[in-house]
């Protein structure tokens, strides 16, 4: 049984967004698939615009269906493993942003506190950190974001930052101030 070409057939080698979308989903869906459908296929290895052509290439794009809807698996290295879905992109922005923002509530003075500790790794005791005292570290112990790692010769409890003290400071810097380490 022979199939009519289908409109993907009837493309240029490189065709436009709109072009494709009309393509695959029809006139009255191609908005919504560029709008949604799209970030989430390119996620998936599905082909990018060629800078030189202006337009994604067409036979990538039927080899990228063929093995999406699993029709043609040979031209996939079997190194490879199969693509993983992104479904960040289906969650709502503001969902995305609630995970970037700070979880443990810090006073301003905590925040402070532990951000000095985290610039000067060798301020460790509260004879070392002026200004701050046993309420202080006692409370960002509570929070998990510092914790004793033993004594010193004189009795003094040495105090470390951990990993959930570090990832929160992060979690602060991008929240207020934009800045990101990776």
């Amino acid at each position: 049984m022979t199939f009519p070409p289908s409109l993907l057939d009837k493309l240029p080698l490189f065709a436009s967004d709109d072009e494709i979308a009309v393509a695959i989903v029809g006139k009255a869906n191609a908005t919504n698939w560029k709008r949604g459908a799209l970030k989430a296929m390119e996620a998936c290895g599905f082909p990018k615009v060629d800078a030189l052509h202006g337009g994604r290439p067409v036979p990538l794009i039927k080899k990228w269906y063929s093995s999406y809807m699993l029709l043609d698996r040979s031209y996939i290295p079997s190194t490879l493993e199969d693509p993983k879905e992104n479904l960040d992109v289906l969650r709502p922005k503001r969902e995305i942003r609630a995970d970037r923002k700070p979880k443990l509530n810090l006073d301003t003075r905590c925040q402070t506190v532990l951000r000095h500790m985290i610039a000067n790794p060798s301020a460790r005791t509260v004879h070392d950190l002026k200004g701050v005292g046993d309420v202080t570290l006692k409370k960002l112990e509570s929070h998990g974001v510092i914790e004793v790692t033993g004594t010193d010769a004189q009795k003094n409890s040495l105090w470390a930052i951990t990993e959930v003290g570090r990832q929160e400071v992060k979690r602060i810097d991008y929240w207020y101030f934009g800045k990101s380490d990776g």
